[in-house]
């Protein structure tokens, strides 16, 4: 039981989910882009894991922070589910915050160091500082925790072309010089418009959650956009959030792919159904419940942008017979 209280206090699947992110970004975007020019991935399985792994250890020390100090308003707005004093010490949440924080941080920055990317430290360092004060100050200001936590959720992906490719800059510059640009550029820009999607659905989901706890959220004074600006308003947001996140969506797909597989189709396919199904339950949506639904399936959008990068993996394999 209380096993289960700690996975649930650092939210074990969406840490599975966040270990899934860099390890697509790295096998399904990096990998086959440098076969194509005949080079290799440098950081080694290995570092790769403790990249990873830090990731990891500081967002799962986010997460507890985060509960600590959301103690009070989620007895409110999900009482039955609470983990802190009714299967945990409230202090427990504190103490891990404080070994998974400084355990990830110190293996980042070693990392960073060993690789010769030392500049990266001050990127966690941002991240740690970030999961703080979003904790304490910013989610109760308007708009500002939302923000957070999408920047955050873009730099997951971020990363991993942040280590990555500076080293092969470094280490093959003679394709600088030929070409009079860099050829990792192009992975550069596949992250980037990966990282501004999974950034965009996360700003759709915080704010989702903002509307489904407002009770407890109104009581101790956080001013989010449901409670600033109204739910009707707050569903406009949305709909105009997920109406960018599906161009950005279908610009991709027409102008940036050249090879259309029927399994890139297929995936292409499910999100487009899916940003379209979505709209229909915000609208419609007045319950509690209702709104879930619509966290549920944005996680699910989340899971097929994943899947959508494998298929682009697949094609791009198929395409240049590698």
């Amino acid at each position: 039981m209380v096993i289960l209280g700690y996975l649930r206090l650092i939210r074990f699947p969406i840490l599975l989910l966040i270990a899934l992110i860099q390890y697509s970004v790295r096998y399904f975007i990096m990998e086959p882009m440098l076969k194509i020019n005949g080079f290799q991935l440098i950081m080694t399985d290995l570092e790769f894991g403790y990249l990873v792994l830090s990731t990891v250890l500081i967002s799962a020390g986010g997460y507890a922070i985060n509960d600590y100090f959301d103690a009070r308003i989620d007895r409110i707005n999900k009482a039955k589910s609470v983990v802190l004093e009714n299967i945990l010490p409230r202090r427990s949440a504190m103490l891990l915050h404080m070994i998974l924080t400084a355990i990830g941080f110190a293996l980042a920055a070693y990392l960073s160091y060993s690789m010769g990317v030392w500049r990266m430290t001050s990127l966690f360092l941002f991240a740690v500082f970030a999961l703080w004060f979003y904790s304490t100050n910013l989610k109760h200001i308007l708009i500002a925790g939302n923000i957070t936590i999408a920047v955050l959720a873009g730099f997951t992906p971020l990363i991993v072309g942040l280590f990555e490719i500076p080293m092969q800059n470094a280490a093959h510059p003679e394709s600088v010089e030929q070409l009079g640009f860099s050829v990792f550029n192009v992975q550069a820009y596949w992250i980037m418009g990966f990282a501004a999607m999974l950034a965009s659905l996360t700003l759709c989901r915080e704010i989702t959650k903002d509307i489904i706890d407002q009770r407890g959220d109104r009581i101790y004074g956080s001013n989010t956009i449901p409670i600033a600006w109204g739910v009707r308003n707050s569903k406009l947001i949305l709909l105009f959030l997920y109406f960018l996140i599906l161009l950005g969506i279908t610009y991709a797909y027409i102008y940036v792919l050249s090879q259309h597989e029927w399994y890139v189709e297929g995936v292409y396919f499910l999100i487009v159904v899916g940003l379209l199904i979505q709209p229909i339950i915000i609208y419609m949506a007045k319950t509690k419940r209702q709104f879930i639904h619509s966290v549920n399936l944005n996680n699910a959008l989340t899971i097929l942008l994943i899947l959508g990068l494998f298929a682009i993996k697949l094609s791009i394999e198929t395409h240049f017979n590698l």
